[in-house]
């Protein structure tokens, strides 16, 4: 039995969340608004990039150019983030039980092997960048079958709400985390498999599921 888990990067191991928050304030003006407050950013985490562009009367036809400007400009401030907390340790855990781990994210495979080489996390069997953020079901299905992984024994760990729905619509089971960008109780209407709050509780998750399957 080969169990697979597939990561989700931002919010899931890398702990870039302030980050973002910083980025698109700096970007802000270039695009006509105010930077957001602490409060207004906590506000928008739970609702989809379309709803909080309405929001904040940000026009969806300038969407497309704003996504690409702040994921190249946070491609430059990449090299200072770091795990989230716990998250290294759990990693290397998982690597030493045998587990086959892969990363799918938006951001491309170079800068993402970048940060895992820096904080000494080379563990995943393979890196999958999107090249956007829209479609992750697709790539989760792409490798899925490319590494001939078995659907049944395969999950996908993420911290939004789109994780859970794309990991749905590939057939594979979800594991949501609770420290990224979505809140618990927006994950958790949407019905995620599982559901963690801290990093070392993927691997009591992890030992139980192995422990089901076998």
């Amino acid at each position: 039995m080969n169990l697979a888990l597939i990561f989700d990067f931002d919010g899931t191991v890398a702990n870039s969340i302030e980050a973002i928050f910083q980025l698109i304030n700096k970007l802000a003006p270039s695009y006509g608004f105010e930077p957001l407050s602490q409060e207004t950013f906590n506000t928008l985490r739970d609702l989809s990039i379309p709803k909080a562009c309405r929001k904040l009367h940000f026009p969806l036809s300038k969407l497309p150019q704003a996504i690409t400007t702040v994921l190249n400009e946070y491609r430059q401030i990449m090299p200072q983030l770091l795990p989230c907390p716990g998250m290294d340790t759990v990693i290397r855990k998982l690597k030493e039980w045998g587990i086959i781990l892969g990363l799918i994210s938006s951001n491309d495979a170079e800068h993402i092997n970048d940060f895992l080489k820096r904080n000494n996390l080379d563990c995943f069997d393979w890196i999958e960048g999107t090249k956007g953020i829209l479609g992750k079901h697709n790539s989760i299905r792409t490798q899925v079958k490319k590494h001939k992984l078995n659907q049944n024994h395969t999950f996908y760990i993420g911290d939004e709400v789109r994780d859970i729905k794309a990991a749905h619509r590939s057939k594979v089971k979800i594991i949501s985390v609770t420290w990224g960008l979505h809140s618990e109780e927006n994950l958790l209407r949407h019905h995620p498999d599982y559901l963690v709050r801290k990093p070392e509780e993927l691997l009591d998750l992890v030992q139980s599921i192995q422990s089901h399957l076998s």
